[in-house]
């Protein structure tokens, strides 16, 4: 089985993930070696207050597929981003100007961990109406949207939810171990990625998060789980 990942901060010199060339190498070969076929990169943008720089972004991700050619690897990568929600962001909707993952019209969305549920709903409607498909990044952090919230955005739009591999893997405490598990269950989790930042503490685990998936859900949805947009 081959890997999508579509949440890694592995372009080096850009963000809190890989800071040194040598760093984005390891991590490239830990992916790879994880059995990951394609990678995107999303290093963290924050409108109208940190927007990271696009000229340095596409040089060191052009070392990063030079690097993979040179070693073998069956890594395609693709560019994207971490959007952290902002009242700045509806200029850079409106304006067109929001990396969207792997050029399509998916964009990688990230909030405060205590936003309220109705700016949640603000976001994703905002995103919607400039004809963007919103992916909340790292879901099971958001208190707003544990108990029925989260059922209710899914219905009521086209918001899709992405989940990380240490979340399936390693307790988190009790409560949000069961908000997880119980979305899984009913299949309203739509990607697991490895929000991977280095090859220490935040390092790749796909393969491992699969094979826990594939025992508790099934290998069809898990199979959904870790594909590409």
């Amino acid at each position: 089985m081959r890997f999508s990942d579509i949440h890694s901060h592995f372009v080096y010199g850009i963000d809190d993930g890989a800071q040194t060339l040598e760093n984005m190498e390891a991590m490239l070969d830990a992916a790879a070696a994880d059995s990951v076929s394609r990678l995107i990169a999303t290093p963290h943008m924050t409108p109208g207050i940190h927007q990271f720089n696009e000229e340095r972004f596409w040089r060191h991700l052009s070392e990063a597929r030079a690097y993979c050619q040179t070693r073998g690897y069956a890594l395609a990568l693709y560019s994207g981003a971490e959007i952290l929600y902002t009242p700045a962001m509806e200029h850079y909707m409106s304006s067109h100007r929001l990396p969207t993952l792997a050029d399509s019209q998916c964009v990688l969305i990230e909030f405060s961990p205590t936003i309220p549920y109705a700016e949640i709903v603000t976001a994703v409607e905002l995103l919607e109406r400039n004809g963007y498909t919103p992916i909340l990044a790292h879901v099971e952090r958001y208190q707003a949207l544990r108990g029925m919230n989260i059922y209710h955005l899914k219905e009521q739009s086209s918001a899709l939810y992405q989940v990380n591999c240490n979340t399936i893997i390693e307790s988190d405490g009790l409560l949000k171990d069961l908000h997880v598990r119980r979305w899984l269950q009913d299949e309203l989790i739509d990607y697991v990625a490895s929000d991977s930042h280095n090859c220490r503490t935040r390092r790749t685990h796909m393969r491992k998060a699969y094979t826990i998936l594939v025992k508790r859900y099934g290998k069809q949805y898990a199979d959904r789980l870790v594909g590409m947009i």
